[in-house]
């Protein structure tokens, strides 16, 4: 008889222990009279990066449903599961989605009101469940464990450094373009659609995740073969002078300093 294959982590090389849905299960309603839940994509996971990480999904769900350019179904779980949890919280849930939150109180046409709350998000936290989400969707694609970084740029949270910025359209232009022949995937696309570029010769790519409708974050893959010591980004050169430094590609220009 044949050893059954032992399966490991879809983040690390652990032996797996349950299986992690990504994006995580709590992202896609249950209670709009409509099935979000269709063929999930579940990956092999250990302890560490599955049961441990509940308050992660939680941050990540609050982070993102009700936000400002999600679609009605983002805004629908908003005012229902994230409220609630928000309340079972005592409020400490915002306060770690938001760092120096200001809620106001506006009141809606038909004369009703909704809190409104704006501050700084906690983009650390987010480029860690985002790049978690990828390595999940890595796995289910390739089969294998991603070696290597992920680079986050997420696009719903402006930036107002003008060198970052036009560094970040830049990169973005590259990746867009990288990813247009490829397969939007996505079996609940109000809630979640996702696209996976090939790999290059050193196994680095690139992705596009989007959460109800219009919340987009790119990311890029730096595979562990690259050895970034030997690269000098071209963002970290134009630091270095106080002159204008420009990008030119395909008819635009970025400036990136």
């Amino acid at each position: 008889m044949a050893d059954k294959k032992v399966e490991t982590c879809y983040a690390c090389d652990q032996v797996a222990t349950s299986r992690e849905h990504v994006p995580p299960k709590c992202l896609f309603p249950t209670e709009l009279g409509v099935n979000l839940r269709k063929d999930l994509i579940a990956v092999p996971s250990c302890d560490a990066h599955n049961r441990k990480k509940s308050d992660d999904d939680e941050f990540l769900l609050a982070s993102l449903a009700g936000i400002v350019g999600c679609n009605e179904i983002g805004l629908s779980h908003k005012f229902t599961k994230v409220n609630r949890a928000i309340r079972r919280s005592g409020g400490r849930l915002m306060e770690k989605v938001l760092k120096g939150q200001n809620i106001q109180v506006h009141q809606l046409g038909d004369g009703s009101e909704v809190d409104v709350a704006w501050g700084k998000p906690d983009l650390k936290r987010l480029h860690d469940c985002f790049s978690l989400i990828v390595r999940g969707l890595y796995k289910h694609k390739y089969g294998k464990a991603f070696e290597g970084n992920i680079i986050c740029e997420v696009l719903y949270v402006p930036t107002t450094k003008r060198g970052r910025k036009g560094y970040r359209e830049f990169a973005v232009a590259e990746m867009a373009r990288e990813l247009s022949p490829c397969k939007v995937e996505g079996e609940n696309s109000e809630v979640f659609q996702w696209v996976l570029g090939p790999e290059d010769p050193h196994g680095s790519s690139c992705a596009r995740l989007a959460f109800y409708g219009n919340l987009v974050v790119y990311l890029a893959f730096i595979s562990s073969k690259v050895k970034m010591k030997d690269f000098e980004s071209l963002f970290d050169i134009a630091q270095t002078t106080e002159k204008p430094i420009y990008i030119q590609k395909d008819g635009k220009r970025y400036r990136i300093n």
